[in-house]
């Protein structure tokens, strides 16, 4: 068994140890399906940084802006985007589904951003979000 003191993990390890966790919960909640409720879907993401920013590259194609929400809170950056099901009439039974439709979520442990400057575009299905890092000044 391998033993971890939690207050000499660097912060890089630390914040790699809280997504896993929050990955696999995640996972696990999504997962779980009761009859008569919605299945959260998810998306691919890439998140890369910088010494001034994060970038957090969505895909989501299909997907207009107006449909997207991205929130920042408690150090948690969250990306929500909804597709909505187009009911067409015609004489046709489905013999394969698999094109996904309601709500699709993604969260991510992001800290030391400057919240009011985030900044995103959706560009060929791809939502790109910009974090800038606070800045930590000294006198």
């Amino acid at each position: 068994m391998l033993k971890m003191n939690p207050d000499k993990l660097s912060s890089k390890h630390r914040q790699a140890l809280d997504q896993l966790f929050y990955d696999v919960m995640e996972e696990k909640v999504s997962c779980v399906v009761k009859k008569g409720e919605s299945v959260i879907n998810t998306f691919d993401v890439d998140v890369r940084e910088n010494e001034t920013r994060f970038i957090v590259e969505a895909e989501l194609p299909g997907f207009s802006i107006e449909n997207i929400t991205i929130e920042y809170e408690n150090s948690f950056l969250s990306i929500i985007a909804q597709k909505h099901e187009v009911n067409e009439v015609d004489d046709y039974d489905f013999i394969r589904r698999e094109r996904r439709y309601g709500a699709f979520r993604r969260n991510f442990l992001v800290e030391r951003v400057d919240k009011e400057n985030i900044r995103a575009t959706l560009k060929n299905g791809v939502l790109k979000v910009e974090l800038p890092k606070i800045s930590h000044t000294m006198f």
